[in-house]
């Protein structure tokens, strides 16, 4: 029994220590994680890209409780430049960061450096929202665009008379997440016997909004509605409709700020798809560092978009989008 007591009391005495051995290892490997993160925005004024960059930190907050400490490097396109974008890319390279985070402004001039600079490199990358035509990635988060076009056209046909006339402005015929938006409000609007006439490219911007929505009331004066991928040109008609005092144009748009929520509350603006860009940053920092410290990603996330029409506007006042 002796013998056994002693043998019991070395085992327990060795299992002991290998488990402060393994958790002073563990801890001291967990207090190692530290890594250098690019972010890689191309409209890094806008409210949209800047709550994508919050949802980013706040990911990098509940990482840091486990040990694993985050420099991020924000970068801002220009927010109309890609080859603005192009030359960030290629700073974040120069200082030796540890993966990639991106909102590429355009899916086909993006994919050159990000397939030569990261990688070819065996950097990871992470795309949040706008896709890349080629080039790997370990996860791309984005909003089921498809799916938000069905949706703004089956609104839009309960806003306008079967068989009228709707219309899409499109800001972006290179740009992969718009083309499906378009693809699904053409095709849904069309099955619910609206008359889609051909798609007038525009520049994103409230100017072009304002003048491109004068043109088309020039040209098809009994146009019923129009849908955009942005608010900014959405606000920019909307004023054209308000000079005019034509209330029968029916507007609806993807996303929004403070100034397009507000016009939702009024009436302004009829509807608008809302994405959410606080979950494409969060879930996208996650994965990268999931990744980063030996865990397995999702390579496709794609998140359920909403709408908001001016009966339930209140309902997304806490939304960091909207909120000055």
């Amino acid at each position: 029994m002796k013998h056994n007591k002693r043998h019991f009391l070395k085992l327990a005495a060795f299992a002991s220590a290998a488990m402060f051995a393994t958790t002073l290892t563990t801890t001291a490997f967990a207090a190692d994680q530290k890594f250098r993160i690019g972010y890689s925005q191309f409209w890094g004024t806008n409210k949209f890209l800047r709550t994508q960059v919050k949802g980013a930190q706040a990911a990098m907050a509940e990482w840091k409780k486990k040990g694993v400490n985050v420099e991020l490097i924000v970068t801002n396109g220009g927010d109309t430049d890609t080859t603005k974008q192009v030359a960030d890319l290629e700073d974040l390279s120069a200082q030796h960061i540890d993966g990639l985070l991106i909102f590429p402004g355009d899916s086909v001039v993006l994919a050159g450096p990000v397939k030569k600079l990261f990688n070819d490199n065996k950097l990871p990358v992470v795309v949040t929202d706008i896709g890349l035509k080629s080039g790997d990635w370990i996860t791309y988060v984005g909003t089921e665009n498809e799916l938000g076009g069905r949706m703004a056209a089956d609104y839009m046909a309960t806003l306008v008379p079967a068989g009228s006339k709707v219309i899409v402005f499109d800001h972006g015929p290179a740009v992969q997440v718009i083309i499906d938006r378009n693809r699904g409000f053409e095709k849904r609007a069309a099955e619910l016997g609206l008359k889609v006439l051909p798609r007038k490219v525009m520049k994103l911007s409230l100017e072009d909004g304002r003048r491109t929505m004068e043109d088309t009331l020039t040209e098809v004066p009994d146009i019923a509605g129009v849908f955009f991928q942005n608010h900014a040109p959405a606000i920019g008609a909307a004023a054209t409709l308000q000079a005019e005092n034509n209330k029968k144009v029916k507007l609806v748009n993807f996303d929004t700020d403070p100034t397009a929520y507000q016009m939702v509350r009024d009436g302004k603006i009829a509807g608008t798809i809302v994405q959410d860009p606080y979950q494409m940053g969060y879930v996208g920092m996650n994965s990268m560092l999931t990744h980063l410290t030996g865990g397995k990603t999702k390579k496709n996330i794609e998140l359920a978009p909403k709408l908001m029409t001016p009966k339930n506007v209140a309902e997304f006042s806490n939304d960091p989008q909207v909120q000055k």
